[in-house]
């Protein structure tokens, strides 16, 4: 456990709170999907089945910033990803990353939407003079960047999770063949 870098405690607590194959009937919320979820396939660490989950994880922690772990695992169900992958790579968004992933998704939007006027010019200031009037003005003309940036940042982080992943385990498994077999000295 040292080696993972994860304080013990928090090592705890993470295995005490996401659900297992054996526990997830247990969850409420989880509850009426637990004939989907105890399918074997769901859990098993599989070249396949974790590149899966950290798409899953990493693309519904990006689009969706509430309530984005039972998104995860819900959706891993119809995509074959491993719940448990899929669950912990939503933990890659959190509070403090929230605000710098919406300000790049809204350049990456505006970029993509050729929205290259200032947000808020001269002739919008003098129509709306109160600092509410002026944030609903800001929110109802970037809302449109900020969700084609969104859906954009989403598919590229799940494409780049996926594709590390996948070159991830094939670098594990193919040292873990040869070290298998590998030559055994004469004692």
């Amino acid at each position: 456990m040292a080696d993972s870098g994860a304080t013990p405690g928090r090592w705890r607590w993470l295995t005490r709170h996401i659900p297992t194959r054996d526990t997830v009937h247990e969850h409420r919320l989880l509850r009426p999907f637990a004939p989907h979820l105890t399918h074997p396939s769901l859990w098993r660490m599989t070249r396949r089945s974790v590149p899966r989950g950290v798409a899953v994880g990493l693309f519904v922690a990006v689009i969706i910033p509430f309530m984005h772990t039972l998104i995860a695992v819900l959706l891993a169900i119809p995509t074959r990803a491993n719940v448990a992958v899929a669950a912990v790579f939503t933990l890659a968004v959190n509070p403090l990353t929230i605000p710098p992933m919406y300000y790049a998704a809204y350049r990456i939007g505006s970029w993509e939407l050729h929205h290259d006027s200032p947000l808020l010019n001269q002739a919008a200031a003098e129509r709306f003079s109160g600092e509410l009037s002026r944030l609903l003005f800001w929110v109802h003309h970037a809302s449109g960047p900020i969700a084609v940036g969104i859906l954009t940042m989403a598919v590229v982080i799940a494409a780049i999770g996926y594709l590390a992943a996948s070159l991830v385990w094939r670098f594990w498994s193919r040292s873990r063949w040869r070290q298998r077999h590998r030559p055994r000295k004469p004692l």
